[in-house]
């Protein structure tokens, strides 16, 4: 990158700086997510003051271009992605429908015991599937499945990029026909920060999902934590 402002121009120097990253970031040189460089070198580079670049960036980050991390720098900020109302709550079909690109990393799958909320339903024991959601790769959100454990296909197949509502009716014949949907706050924890790349006891959205067929029966549980800030879950309400 190198120095495009006009020192003799009428154009105030804060201004020139202020097109000339607005455009870098505009044309993709910096992308969502990327860490811009400091003050020191954005001065150094442009030849002019750091309370110049200073309110600069601060400009940027008023305009929600950017955003301050305490102790890590400035970087562009990430657009939430807001989920189509006709995609059927599909996270897949929501990033295609916006030419996103979505991407799924297995983080575990295990067999465990059932808690006393899901044991009527699905059994003593479940399987338990967590999985990443990735957006442009960029995380948004966890995802916390919980079926039968006679659901042992799920264990014998490779998850990160298959869809479970095909799969469980490829092989069960039992068609996700309805969900039961609770929302509420959650903070996430440290294992959970790590994942997502926020702060531990960041405010995530909760979303519970009760996955029934159109006669009620349970087919699975789903929990999300969203990272709100990069994906915005959306309800559609019929009169």
């Amino acid at each position: 990158m190198s120095s495009t402002l006009n020192h003799l121009s009428p154009v105030t120097l804060k201004e020139q700086l202020y097109r000339e990253l607005l455009t870098q970031i505009q044309n993709g040189f910096y992308k969502p997510g990327d860490q811009i460089p400091t003050e020191l070198q954005l001065s150094e580079t442009y030849h002019i003051s750091r309370v110049t670049v200073r309110q600069t960036l601060a400009r940027l980050v008023e305009e929600q271009i950017l955003v301050k991390k305490a102790g890590k720098g400035t970087f562009v900020k990430i657009r939430p992605f807001v989920e189509n109302f006709f995609t059927g709550g599909s996270f897949t079909d929501t990033c295609l429908r916006m030419n996103a690109t979505p991407s799924t990393r297995i983080i575990n799958i295990e067999t465990i015991s059932s808690s006393s909320e899901m044991e009527e339903g699905l059994g003593s024991s479940v399987i338990h599937i967590t999985r990443l959601r990735c957006v442009n790769r960029n995380p948004c959100i966890i995802e916390e499945d919980y079926f039968p454990a006679s659901y042992t296909f799920l264990l014998e197949k490779d998850l990160s990029d298959v869809s479970l509502f095909s799969l469980v009716y490829e092989k069960t014949g039992l068609m996700p026909a309805n969900s039961e949907d609770f929302f509420q706050i959650a903070y996430a924890s440290k294992k959970q920060a790590e994942f997502l790349g926020c702060t531990p006891n960041q405010a995530l959205l909760k979303v519970s999902q009760r996955v029934l067929t159109a006669d009620k029966k349970l087919i699975y549980i789903n929990d999300q934590y969203i990272l709100s800030e990069r994906y915005i879950y959306a309800v559609r309400s019929s009169h």
